[in-house]
């Protein structure tokens, strides 16, 4: 039985050094493979409805890549982290180019207010709090929250905060309440014109320039925002933050729910948290280390993302 530990665990009271350390290791090849495996995976859903089009493929492709879109948000926390290469340049310009930008996000700005979440998780400066601590909620107010991501409302809430607000001020402020400079928000908004301009240009290359418009857009505005909620109520709603072991959550994932809220291993949350140097792709294996030595007596862990909904719904 896990005995309750007083909050922040150091990585080696819970696993032995030498397992820390295999842990610990990046695969330069396999982070950026995952980049690689996202926008491949948008690529060929363009491509089957483009092959096949009808009601049902313009489904499954607004689905699949609102799907890979939050993959690009979860791969941008990873490089926020500084874990998709070894080369912290590479890192950062490819969690800026390939993740950040086209999901209209940022890496600096998103590193910043995050280590602060790991800092204080589950406690009252925990930027975060606000995603949790609502929990839970009853099943009226959730369908409206889950109305509101699919007809569009939440994602163009978040889009004008980020434009206008951004624009219509000098400075402007993070989550934790430090400034950042306009300078650098606009920098910020420059990088998603320009990675935008580029996914226009190549759908109109193919002679398809409304793809853009429903095929990045359309997800990102809509099914992107449901997935993403859905993801964070996953990671700390109603947990009992008793101790490290129960602060955060880990939900298993099936195929299905792996390709849309859960991606890149994104549902081994509570692992995360105690070793957050950790590439996602050794997530599972560090779930398996931590089972092995400490039985699941005592984790938060939910079988399924139906069963973890349901237990933050009254």
């Amino acid at each position: 039985m896990i005995k309750k530990f007083t909050p922040f665990l150091k990585p080696n009271e819970v696993l032995s050094n030498e397992q820390v350390e295999y842990l610990r290791k990046k695969d330069n090849f396999k982070g950026i493979g995952l980049l690689l495996h996202a926008w491949v995976v948008i690529i060929l859903t363009v491509a089957i409805y483009t092959l096949f089009p009808n009601i049902l493929t313009f489904a499954f492709a607004v689905l699949v890549i609102a799907g890979r879109q939050l993959g690009l948000a979860i791969l941008m926390h990873e490089g926020a982290h500084g874990l998709i290469t070894n080369n912290s340049k590479l890192n950062n310009s490819l969690s800026q180019w390939v993740c950040a930008f086209p999901v209209w996000s940022d890496t600096y700005g998103y590193r910043h207010y995050h280590l602060a979440h790991h800092r204080n998780t589950q406690l009252e400066d925990d930027p975060d709090l606000s995603l949790s601590k609502p929990f839970p909620v009853e099943k009226k107010s959730m369908l409206r929250k889950v109305l509101r991501d699919i007809f569009g409302v939440s994602g163009l809430v978040q889009r004008y905060e980020l434009i206008f607000k951004t624009l219509l001020k000098s400075d402007t402020r993070k989550n934790d309440g430090k400034k950042i400079s306009g300078f650098e928000s606009r920098n910020t908004l420059y990088g998603i014109l320009i990675s935008n301009l580029i996914i226009f240009f190549i759908f109109w290359l193919m002679g398809q320039w409304w793809y853009y418009l429903t095929f990045w857009l359309l997800p990102l505005f809509t099914f992107f925002q449901l997935f993403l909620r859905i993801r964070n109520i996953a990671e700390h709603a109603g947990v009992k933050s008793e101790n490290d072991f129960n602060n955060a959550r880990t939900t298993y994932a099936n195929i299905i729910e792996r390709t849309f809220v859960a991606p890149y291993y994104v549902n081994y949350h509570l692992e995360h948290h105690l070793f957050m140097f950790v590439p996602c792709y050794k997530l599972k294996k560090a779930h398996e280390m931590i089972l092995d030595k400490h039985s699941n007596e005592g984790l938060e862990i939910k079988s399924g993302y139906v069963s973890m909904l349901r237990s933050v719904l009254i």
